[in-house]
């Protein structure tokens, strides 16, 4: 009676579909964690443009567009002027936009999203 009940803990089985089920699921957190990575980046870079672009304005009293011209960036593209405004007289608010794209192919379609990142400068 032991050996029957040792036969049926032997029942051979496929580990297949877990392996299978494993793989899509590192395969969706990876090209999640690689989409989340790139909106987080390029609005971080947005940000810092955009407090580069009003300090610039403080400074040498050039406009946010005109500071986008000269500058030169690398990497971005369909760069927009959101607002490039003085609130008080003396705080320059620039807010930078522009278009997202999702950097990996995806089962699914990622739609383009616009990702914006503002900054100010204080004169005086």
């Amino acid at each position: 009676m032991r050996k029957v009940w040792l036969r049926n803990l032997c029942d051979s089985g496929s580990i297949a579909p877990i392996g299978i089920g494993l793989a899509i699921l590192s395969l969706s957190a990876v090209l999640t964690l690689a989409a989340t990575s790139s909106i987080f980046l390029m609005q971080r870079r947005l940000t810092t443009l955009a407090e580069f672009a009003a300090l610039s304005g403080v400074r040498y009293s050039l406009s946010a567009a005109t500071f986008l011209r000269e500058s030169g960036v690398n990497g971005l593209s369909d760069l927009r002027v959101g607002s490039d405004t003085v609130s008080d007289g003396f705080t320059r608010q620039v807010t930078i936009c522009s278009t997202w794209q999702a950097p990996v192919p995806a089962f699914f379609r990622l739609l383009p999203r616009e990702i914006c990142g503002s900054g100010a400068a204080r004169a005086g």
